[in-house]
């Protein structure tokens, strides 16, 4: 199978895990890093007993860096064939693995970002990230249009009758885990009438905002 973009950022989010340890942070809110790690190994194997219970029984059997490790490996060997996820990795596995690989730098104590994202990999994650943002801003009460710096912008939500438009700029991954609900721990600018930033930071929390969601 050829090399994916996915594939690239599995490994760099399994070497991230590794690195980080279990019982280390994450921006998911009560999510330690064995909770994510065992998020991802079930939503790749078993997806249909994805449940708060199967999380915690897995999570908890990987809280020794001897089960951590293992369940890593499972993150980093990724989904069977049988799973639609190995056939279709890009469009259900890019931005869900490039989030939670910032999930665990952006929580460590240094706060470390992501390294420089090369012009192919962006094109590849807004790729996907431009299809499932107005999925994902469909909750915001005003309009919204996300602009990468000197790059790309989606009209992610239109403005609701008497709401008016939000303009939000940052750096691709910025802007990605904003609408992602990370928007506490990114750097980004907003333009628009001061009642609609409001309206719009009280149901997405941006920098020095409320902790987000997983």
């Amino acid at each position: 199978m050829t090399q994916t973009w996915s594939a690239t950022e599995r490994a760099d989010l399994a070497q991230t895990l590794l690195a980080a340890g279990p019982g280390a942070p994450t921006l998911c809110a009560g999510w330690q890093t064995q909770h994510l790690a065992a998020h991802l190994v079930l939503r790749d194997r078993t997806p249909w007993r994805m449940s708060p219970g199967r999380l915690e029984s897995v999570a908890a059997t990987s809280a020794d860096p001897q089960g951590y490790a293992a369940l890593v490996a499972q993150v980093a060997e990724g989904p069977g064939r049988l799973s639609p996820g190995y056939w279709f990795s890009e469009q259900m596995n890019l931005l869900e693995l490039f989030v939670h690989s910032e999930d665990v730098r952006r929580a460590g104590p240094d706060g470390a970002r992501s390294t420089e994202i090369g012009p192919d990999y962006a094109k590849a994650l807004w790729k996907q990230f431009r299809l499932f943002s107005r999925m994902l801003l469909r909750p915001a009460p005003v309009g919204v249009v996300l602009v990468v710096t000197d790059g790309p912008r989606v009209v992610a939500r239109k403005p609701r009758s008497g709401a008016g438009t939000v303009v939000v700029t940052g750096e691709l991954a910025d802007v990605i885990l904003f609408a992602f609900g990370r928007g506490t721990s990114t750097d980004l600018t907003f333009q628009g009438d001061d009642a609609d930033v409001r309206a719009l930071l009280a149901r997405f929390p941006g920098p020095g905002g409320a902790s987000s969601q997983a």
